[in-house]
């Protein structure tokens, strides 16, 4: 048996799992929704709004990048937006099909480190990205919930929200406690889990690196609140387009419930089990399942679109890296 096969196999046995859970997921919701009304809902998006959400998702993008180039500027790496670009896209691309939930910042992490030389903060830089991202998430959500008081019904929606934001901040302040980072990472070992205090231990030295770069840190917390508010105007406006008659602050409810239950690494980009949210929080404003599985279709399908010209990015980066090699 070749050895180095034996590690990509329990990946490729997972990969294929959650590409099953994905599978069926999507045949159960397809099999309960009318198909007819699925198929007639996407008929009435307009292209120049579609065109329009497509251009806010690379905006996005963008956004994302120069959030990432602050925090390696913070730690003395300067590098061009453009080559960062190209590979903030590579991952995005490989997100997609790679086997891990950050499968997509793993390549991230390999090709900075590379061009880096080894820099010690170009993974940490990935890592408090993720962070700033879902803290942001998490505040909109929040604030959204503060706003929509009196209003809102739903303990369901409260209860999520407030538990979600209640484990971020547990594990915020386990990684920023060292006695308490002792003691958990203590009891994964008795759990039978001491693989994860590899990746415990590499979130604390992450932030224990930026903490000193707090304009950093507030710089790239703002843009990912801007970033996140972006994301969530987008599905408003598909489900504009496709009429649902939702208000906006409803988005800002459900949107970042939706998009904390996808990153259950249970199924491939989250495929299925976001549609399932979608369906289940927006039915309950009475939008019709076709409809709002046709929206979150839709947002999946422009995450797909755009990510995969990281594909092209890859391209140009092996194409200039070989260029350079013969050169």
């Amino acid at each position: 048996m070749d050895p180095s096969n034996s590690p990509r196999r329990p990946a490729r046995v997972a990969f294929l799992i959650k590409l099953t859970v994905s599978s069926i997921l999507l045949g159960i919701l397809f099999w309960r929704v009318d198909r007819a009304a699925f198929l007639r809902s996407l008929q009435t998006l307009p292209l120049p709004l579609l065109l329009g959400c497509g251009g806010l998702y690379i905006l996005g993008y963008i956004i994302s990048i120069i959030r990432w180039q602050r925090l390696l500027r913070a730690e003395g790496i300067r590098l061009g937006l453009w080559r960062l670009g190209l590979v903030y896209f590579q991952g995005a691309f490989f997100n997609l099909f790679l086997p891990t939930l950050i499968g997509g910042d793993i390549v991230r992490g390999y090709f900075i480190y590379k061009m880096t030389r080894g820099h010690d903060a170009s993974v940490a830089s990935i890592l408090v990205d993720r962070i700033t991202g879902f803290a942001a998430l998490i505040l909109i959500a929040v604030t959204s919930l503060t706003l929509a008081y009196g209003t809102l019904n739903d303990p369901q929606v409260v209860f999520g929200i407030l538990a979600i934001a209640a484990c971020f901040a547990g594990v915020m302040l386990v990684v920023l406690n060292r006695w308490l980072t002792t003691r958990v990472s203590g009891l994964l070992a008795v759990v039978g889990l001491a693989r994860f205090q590899a990746k415990l231990q590499g979130l604390v030295d992450a932030l224990q690196r930026y903490r000193r770069h707090r304009r950093a840190l507030a710089q790239a917390f703002l843009l990912s609140g801007l970033l996140q508010a972006l994301i969530i105007v987008t599905y408003y406006l598909i489900g504009v387009g496709l009429d649902l008659g939702v208000p906006l602050l409803y988005f800002f409810l459900f949107v970042p419930l939706i998009t904390a239950i996808a990153m259950l690494p249970v199924s491939v980009a989250g495929l299925g089990v976001r549609e399932g949210g979608v369906i289940y929080f927006f039915g309950k404003l009475g939008v019709d399942p076709a409809a709002a599985l046709g929206m979150s279709l839709i947002w999946f399908s422009l995450t797909l679109l755009v990510s995969s010209m990281g594909g092209l990015a890859f391209l140009i980066d092996a194409h200039t890296t070989k260029r350079a090699e013969d050169a």
